[in-house]
């Protein structure tokens, strides 16, 4: 028996999805390979994407110094413009995200699926409060009232 058999059928193995391609098994080992290959791809289609905006923001300066135009601090330091931190976007959706996940692990009816699982919707969930609590708190700092 070779290392590779007795890690797919040892004693401690979860039997993974296996995919095929016609009658060949590939093994379960596709789907980790695929999620790692998909991530690879993202990070390179980021790189890529910054390092054309880059080279944008780079003609664009030099169009405008052949034409002698002014050019403003922000298209020199090239820093894009980010938006102030809102706790309240990110509460709204933590707590959306904790509803959808009670709702999915709720409608899940499988042997072996605990009926509890419900509960893990609770973590993103009360995070959600908690970012609307702190959004509350800083919102009246700002209008002068005293910190409870």
């Amino acid at each position: 028996m070779t290392s590779l058999n007795f890690v797919t059928t040892g004693p401690a193995f979860c039997h993974l999805p296996s995919a095929y391609i016609g009658d060949v098994g590939i093994g379960p080992f596709l789907i980790p390979i695929s999620g790692m290959a998909f991530a690879l791809g993202v990070i390179i289609v980021g790189v890529l994407e910054k390092a054309q905006k880059e080279r944008l923001r780079h003609e664009t300066i030099q169009r405008a110094l052949e034409k002698g135009q002014q050019l403003p601090p922000e298209l020199l330091e090239g820093k894009p413009l980010r938006r102030a931190r809102d706790d309240r976007r990110g509460g709204l959706i933590a707590i959306a995200v904790g509803i959808g996940l009670f709702v999915f692990f709720g409608a899940m009816r499988a042997d072996g699926i605990p009926d509890g699982l419900k509960w893990l919707g609770l973590i993103p969930g009360l995070v959600g409060v908690a970012l609307l609590i702190n959004w509350a708190l800083e919102r009246g700092e700002k209008n002068g009232e005293p910190k409870p």
